[in-house]
Formats: structure tokens, C-alpha cells, sequence
């Protein structure tokens, strides 16, 4: 399980332009991330030639132009003023309009996300807050460290015809970039309104992670070692968020970081399951664990009401 998850949080719009050097996939200002400026493409699952354009790279940048120009006609029938709603719980992506009035939707996957600064790349399969339903296929012998802006369009591009997705639709903030796969793109009729958000409040980031943390250490399936390493990277993502979407929320930043320290802590303690197999899943353990899990929520629900 990757140590950088994505949350939508990280999509809120930004004022500064992000220096795209991806080829041929050029980026938008952060704060005009729109269906028109973020950069999309297609993956056919059904081409016969599937093997070939996994490993010619030009062949598949041409095909996924041609089909963002397609793309580029469909959303040119939405209006001018719009946005875009993502939920991940129930895999659903709509363009709506300034009412949050559904103009057209699809169905969604989260991909991947490359972190601008370590350079690096998270497939959605290895997120631990995204179901396996709404995740990409996994790619095997992708790259995955020290990885230059001009070669993450081709992952992503990989990442999509594997997952046999219609388009990849990239969203942009100044420290990633987030590649979703869409699927099944339709117009509506313009009398629904959308139920999902593109934004999460922190309270919510951290409610819904622990929800995963607790099935998580219940998973006598699971190594040790992967266990070990979701509780390690969901205080990363805490802390991350801390400093991130959240930096100018005090009482966020604060209750973020604690859990952030609380997460590290039973993190160091799993590693003795990996260690020592005959300690893994001790039932007085695992109750620990989840009695340390609830207290957090519970102040963290606490604060979140009395700041709210």
C-alpha cells in the first residue's frame, strides 16, 4: 500500500500555474481546472492490437488525441460556465453546472497520481481508501520512482487500457496530479441534482480512513508487513493533508497531526507481527488497537462539532 493517497481535497483549485513538461498532454492553470482544460484521452478495450500499443508509446499518444478530440466535441455541447463532482464510494463522476444540476456523467476510477516533488507514482490499486471496484487495474513493472513529467501521460495511458476506461481526465494542484479514468460519459436530461462533491472536509478524511484502518487490521489474510504499512501510510496521508488542503484550518491541522503520530505509533508496533508471526493478529492487540482507533474518532468528531 503506497504511502501517498489520494484525497479529493488535493483537487481544490489553486492560483498557481503548474509547469507541465508531460509531451503531449499539456496542463491548465490550477485554477481553471475544468472539463475543457483538463487533459483527456481514451483507451479502447476492445483493439485488437492492444498488445502492440502497450509498448509503442507514439502509436498510443495518437490514438488517445484522436479521442480527446472527440471528447473535446461531446463537452463542447455542455455549457461554458461548469465544474465537475467525483465520488469515489460509489464510482461517480458528473459535469455539473453553477446549481450542481448533473449536465452529463460517467463512471469513474481513480488511476493514479504522481507526486510533482518526489517525482513519484501511486496506482489507485494500492490506495487503501479506494475499493478495488472504483481502482484501476493494476500494471505490473510500472515505474514508480524518480519518474520525469514528459513519461507519466504514457503510465497513465497504460493504467487506462488496462482498466478499459473511455477517458482520463487529469486534474492538477500545485504538488499532483490526478489521473481518473472514465467510463460511459452520457448527457442527461439537466433535472438531476448531483449528491457528490469533489471536496471533503478533514472530519470526513478522517472518518472514512479509519473506517478502512479497522476492516484493514482485521484481515487475517493480510501480511504483517502490508498491515503494518497501511497504518504508516494513512498517518502520512494525515499529516500530509495537515500541510496541504487543510493548512488553514487550525483546529484541522492540529487533530490531523495527532492522528497523524497516533497512526505512526501503532504502525511501529505491527511491525513486530512481521517480525514475529506467532504475535500477529493477538486478539488483546488488535483490541487495543481499535479502542486507540475510536478514541481519536471520537475527539476528532468532538472538535470538528465544536469548531464547527
Amino acid at each position: 500500500i503506497a504511502a501517498m493517497l489520494f484525497w479529493e481535497p488535493m483537487l481544490r483549485r489553486e492560483d498557481e500555474n503548474i509547469n507541465d513538461k508531460s509531451g503531449s498532454i499539456p496542463t491548465a492553470k490550477a485554477s481553471q481546472i475544468t472539463p475543457r482544460d483538463a487533459q483527456l484521452g481514451h483507451a479502447n478495450g476492445g483493439d485488437s492490437n492492444r498488445a502492440a500499443l502497450v509498448d509503442n508509446g507514439a502509436a498510443r499518444r495518437m490514438k488517445w488525441k484522436k479521442r480527446e478530440e472527440e471528447l473535446q466535441a461531446f463537452i463542447g455541447k455542455l455549457p461554458e460556465h461548469r465544474d465537475y463532482r467525483v465520488g469515489f464510494e460509489d464510482g461517480k463522476f458528473a459535469f455539473v453546472d453553477a446549481k450542481n444540476i448533473i449536465l452529463a456523467k460517467a463512471k469513474v476510477k481513480l488511476l493514479m497520481s504522481y507526486n510533482l516533488v518526489k517525482k513519484s507514482v501511486v496506482g489507485g490499486w494500492e490506495n487503501p481508501s479506494v475499493s478495488r471496484e472504483v481502482a484501476g487495474c493494476e500494471v505490473k513493472h510500472i515505474p514508480r520512482a524518480n519518474v520525469e513529467q514528459k513519461d507519466v501521460g504514457d503510465i497513465a495511458y497504460k493504467i487506462a487500457e488496462a482498466s478499459r476506461v473511455d477517458y482520463v481526465y487529469k486534474a492538477v494542484n500545485k504538488a499532483n496530479w490526478v489521473f481518473l479514468g472514465l467510463s460511459s460519459l452520457t448527457l442527461t436530461s439537466g433535472k438531476e441534482r448531483v449528491q457528490y462533491n469533489s471536496t471533503t472536509s478533514w472530519l470526513e478524511v478522517v472518518v472514512v480512513i479509519l473506517a478502512r484502518l479497522r476492516k484493514v487490521i482485521m484481515m487475517k489474510q493480510a501480511p504483517p508487513i502490508a498491515i503494518a504499512k497501511a497504518y504508516h501510510d494513512a498517518g502520512l496521508l494525515f499529516q500530509q493533508q495537515a500541510k496541504t488542503a487543510f493548512r488553514g484550518n487550525g483546529n484541522a491541522v492540529t487533530m490531523l497531526n495527532m492522528g497523524g503520530t497516533i497512526l505512526a505509533g501503532i504502525a511501529d508496533e505491527l511491525k513486530a507481527w512481521a517480525v514475529d508471526r506467532r504475535r500477529a493478529h493477538n486478539q488483546d492487540h488488535v483490541k487495543s488497537i481499535l479502542e486507540r482507533l475510536l478514541k481519536f474518532e471520537q475527539a476528532a468528531i468532538l472538535s470538528g462539532r465544536k469548531k464547527a
